[in-house]
């Protein structure tokens, strides 16, 4: 029996709680890991995984058994990878997540830059709004928003961002007529046709700051998605109100539409600027591809974000 190979299924079984799963990630059929696991099985002389024929549950004993082998398991990983790879010629796979709709205005060609620097390396790049969990997801960077808690992980600022109220500029001039003023009441606002985002939980919320407070904003929405293309494309052809992160509206757009409610001040995070951070597990940053790839990404977007706040600042103003 190739122990080593069973424990390594075994332990993305744990994780992943599916031997078609795992099978899927390995590259072979889901027979073979659950043969491999039964093998395991017999030579430990326990049960590790219990198995129907519609789900699959790791029994006690099997839980106490991943929590020993996990850490040895990631070390000799670890180990693999840092022999494996070189600063001088970086080569391997290396798996990011980042959510769509970043990826559509800035990462895109971060990553062609990218993989013009490291040909060697090839990119697995997975696009979702769902976190990346590391140590389950085998994902090797992140990049997301909020604060990160976990002190197994690093999270380097690649984005300071507020938020913009847009409009079309010709729904903009005629909802400034339609008030009498460019200075629009909460109430007022309330009326506007508001296109929503929408993340797995719910529609995110607008809240407004009143000194110290944020307070919720009552909105009309006409259009509600999880997909910023579509967004956008609701807020170039004037359908409604789009609350946005500075970076996420694409030159080409910008000529078309213009900041409204600017007296406001507006976020769907009750707070005025959100944080978009690269995130990696403290262990791996000795890995060549990890410092490399984290030191060129933290770079690349130091310099273009600092291009784009002028560029947005010159609009707002």
């Amino acid at each position: 029996m190739d122990k080593l190979r069973a424990l390594r299924y075994f332990k993305r079984v744990v994780e992943l709680n599916s031997f078609s799963a795992v099978a899927e990630e390995c590259s072979v059929p889901a027979s073979s890991v659950s043969r491999r696991i039964r093998d395991l099985e017999a030579s430990l002389g326990i049960e590790l995984v219990k198995r129907t024929t519609r789900h699959v549950s790791i029994t006690d004993l099997g839980q106490l058994y991943y929590q020993h082998i996990d850490e040895i398991l990631s070390r000799l990983n670890y180990a693999d990878e840092l022999l494996s790879q070189s600063m001088d010629n970086p080569s391997g796979t290396l798996k990011i997540s980042a959510p769509p709709g970043l990826a559509q205005a800035l990462l895109v060609p971060l990553f062609r830059h990218f993989r013009q620097q490291f040909p060697n390396i090839l990119l697995d790049l997975d696009y979702t709004n769902e976190y990346a969990l590391f140590g389950q997801d085998s994902v090797d960077l992140a990049i997301r928003g909020g604060p990160i808690d976990d002190a197994r992980l690093i999270a380097r600022p690649l984005i300071r961002s507020g938020f913009t109220l847009w409009a079309h500029t010709q729904l903009a001039n005629q909802l400034n007529t339609k008030f009498g003023s460019a200075n629009w009441s909460l109430d007022q606002l309330s009326q506007c046709p508001a296109i929503m985002f929408r993340n797995k939980a719910a529609i995110v919320p607008w809240w407004v700051q009143t000194g110290d407070d944020w307070l919720p904003v009552s909105t009309n929405p006409v259009l509600i998605s999880n997909d910023s293309a579509t967004l956008l494309d609701a807020l170039a052809h004037g359908e409604g109100l789009l609350l946005a992160p500075d970076w996420l509206l694409p030159a080409h757009l910008k000529e078309q539409v213009t900041p409204v409610a600017r007296h406001l001040s507006l976020s769907p995070a009750k707070t005025p600027q959100v944080e978009i951070n690269l995130v990696y597990q403290h262990a791996k940053y000795q890995l060549p591809n990890i410092k490399l790839s984290v030191d060129f990404i933290c770079d690349y977007m130091r310099t273009h974000m600092a291009d784009m706040v002028k560029s947005c600042s010159k609009l707002k103003h």
